[in-house]
């Protein structure tokens, strides 16, 4: 299996950071770029669930492996369910156990022609498109906010338009509203009031001589590593290039939720600059409760989860029970990981509570961390090198999912990172 080391040598870090683009707002723009053809895109992502989505979109029969990527299946399924094409839709051991059986329903009352081609209510689906009738439907909203994304990005193109009334809690707002916003920016008519969602039918004139170049935002959601390693190092000065708290992307809360932790956020021309500062100076400012509510943001929390053992303070933070159907069951993922560095913690079905720690850390010892195929867990736990006299994180190469450049990035910190292949 292959390794990575990691440490640094002086706990300080001083550098200029260019993030990828944001894989969220790369991965609707490209559906929207499908529909509406005379779309140009700059700074589009380079991550692997862009690629695999860039790859598939023009496919009209056989088979398409998503591999583990979760927003590909899901807004894919709904894109050929809407397209004239012969298409399945397959997957990785682990998408084979992430549910879609809330989307398939919604198509299927639209008019759509899906069957389950294993087990009922999850993938490999197979596919016959054609434009659907659309109309009013219900969807719970407490399990993926990407199955409502799914819907709005072609629900222009449905007969009928599309009405989503939306039942239970709403899990990851935030990127609802971010398709919201991405679809009337492109002319679109979409409506998201309280727990109401209306698109009409839109009529693409494909003979507008109107064009649109869109710059993609630089990733917040990879941003919150930097702002982990800002809090966790002794000083930090760390320049992110290209971003904006002026955002599409509710990570951007990340800058918020940091303060406590004696990280400053400070924009100017060139992006957003990170200080480390003594924490009185932000705590005027923020102040960070016993619980945090991460229900519409819920990918911040491997990054708050491990900042708040680190500083050993206790906190619950809930609106997480999503995380058990991500790339891996990130709940017991972190739980598993931190305890095995020492520290107290404790996951149940919807929060990760972090409890004050007695015992002393042994900071000379090497801590092997899991990743659980999983992109998050690594880049989360990979600043653990700051405290610890090693990390050595297995299977480091999930972090092209997201983040490609991550580990080359750290180099450019100062990290000192070398690659190991061991044989069982």
């Amino acid at each position: 299996m292959k390794t990575v080391h990691i440490t640094h040598p002086t706990k300080k870090v001083n550098v200029t950071i260019q993030l990828p683009s944001s894989k969220s707002i790369s991965n609707r723009v490209l559906i929207i770029q499908a529909l509406y053809k005379n779309i140009e895109l700059k700074n589009l992502s380079t991550a692997d669930d862009t690629i695999i989505m860039q790859n598939a979109l023009p496919q009209k029969k056989g088979k398409i492996n998503v591999k583990n990527a979760g927003t590909c299946m899901r807004f894919l399924t709904a894109y050929f369910a809407s397209t004239n094409c012969e298409i399945e839709l397959h997957g990785d051991e682990r998408m084979k156990q992430r549910p879609i059986k809330i989307l398939v329903d919604a198509l299927k009352e639209l008019g759509a022609d899906i069957t389950y081609i294993n087990e009922e209510g999850f993938p490999p689906l197979k596919i016959k498109g054609k434009q659907l009738d659309g109309g009013k439907i219900k969807l719970n909203a407490s399990v993926s906010s990407q199955f409502i994304t799914a819907l709005m990005l072609v629900a222009p193109t449905f007969h009928h338009g599309l009405e989503i009334e939306l039942t239970d809690e709403i899990s990851s707002k935030s990127y609802i509203e971010m398709t919201s916003k991405l679809m009337i920016h492109f002319g679109f008519e979409c409506s998201f009031i309280n727990n109401k969602i209306l698109i009409p039918n839109t009529q693409i004139n494909k003979s507008t001589n109107r064009q649109y170049l869109y710059q993609i935002e630089a990733d917040w959601s990879s941003a919150s590593y930097w702002y982990e390693i800002a809090a966790l190092c002794s000083d930090a000065e760390i320049l992110l290039k290209n971003l904006s708290l002026k955002s599409l992307q509710g990570d951007c809360m990340i800058s918020e939720y940091m303060k406590y932790f004696g990280v400053k956020t400070i924009e100017n021309d060139d992006g957003v600059l990170l200080k480390k500062v003594k924490k009185t100076e932000t705590q005027s400012n923020s102040s960070l409760n016993q619980s945090i509510n991460l229900l519409s943001t819920p990918d911040l929390a491997p990054t708050l989860v491990v900042t708040s053992a680190v500083k050993n303070i206790p906190i619950e933070i809930f609106g997480l029970k999503n995380l058990k159907i991500k790339e891996s069951d990130r709940l017991s993922a972190l739980e598993i990981e931190l305890k095995k560095c020492g520290f107290n913690i404790e996951a149940n079905n919807d929060s990760l509570i972090i409890k004050q720690n007695l015992i002393n850390h042994q900071l000379s010892a090497i801590k092997k961390i899991q990743t659980y195929n999983d992109h998050r867990i690594a880049m989360s736990l990979a600043p653990l090198a700051l405290i610890f006299d090693e990390v050595i994180i297995e299977n480091p190469d999930t972090i092209e999912k997201s983040y490609p450049n991550f580990w080359n990035d750290l180099k450019s910190a100062r990290f000192v990172l070398k690659d190991e292949d061991q044989t069982d």
